[in-house]
């Protein structure tokens, strides 16, 4: 099984603008709440249990409990469960909203799914947010009304965007100053390639 969902806490969802397709389906603690939302059941549930309802657990047998004290968060317990497995497609579901560390550790998972050789999404169907890096070119579809691409690195470095309402070629954008924010699709899709540098890439509505 290459493809894997991992459901977060989120504080707001957008349903309809949420596919789930056959694949592992993995509830990071509270995020059984997420996976209901969307008539998923869990194949396995992952967490220190903190703040998951101990009702919604009953029934299910796969629960992976830690402690409390650990190292990584339960998103991230989920995403390296799934590359253990083998998925290579992760899609996080929800983990935005509430406390802002955790959306930004939630994002941040992104690139590490990403250097461990997979492709990984964020969304709650109002966003979905991936992450590209240097010398990569990304096909963007008309989803979502707003691209924007912002900086995770000090600088992006020849930043180029195909078929946008405002188009780009060769850019430097500056960590502090991403002017890359709410670009729209002209046509059917849009293109984006960077040179060198981090960036995520959020579509927005």
């Amino acid at each position: 099984m290459n493809t894997a969902y991992i459901f977060c806490k989120s504080f707001d969802l957008c349903k309809n603008k949420i596919t789930i397709e056959p694949g592992l389906y993995i509830a990071a603690d509270s995020g059984i709440e997420t996976a209901e939302k969307l008539n998923i059941t869990p194949n396995v549930i992952i967490g220190d249990f903190d703040s998951a309802c101990a009702e919604r657990l009953k029934g299910h047998k796969n629960i992976i409990t830690y402690s409390a004290q650990k190292d990584d968060t339960d998103s991230m317990l989920a995403v390296k469960y799934a590359l253990e497995r083998g998925c290579k497609n992760i899609t996080i579901v929800g983990g935005t909203g509430g406390r802002i560390d955790h959306t930004l550790a939630n994002l941040s998972m992104l690139k590490y799914i990403k250097t461990r050789g997979g492709t990984g999404t964020l969304t709650d169907g109002f966003n979905r947010v991936s992450y590209i890096s240097g010398g990569e070119t990304v096909r963007v579809y008309k989803d979502y009304k707003y691209i924007s691409i912002i900086p995770v690195s000090s600088d992006l470095h020849g930043v180029s965007l195909m078929g946008f309402m405002y188009n780009l070629s060769g850019a430097y954008v500056k960590f502090e100053e991403p002017y890359t924010v709410s670009n729209e699709i002209k046509g059917d899709y849009g293109e984006i390639k960077i040179t060198c540098g981090e960036a995520f890439i959020c579509e927005c509505d």
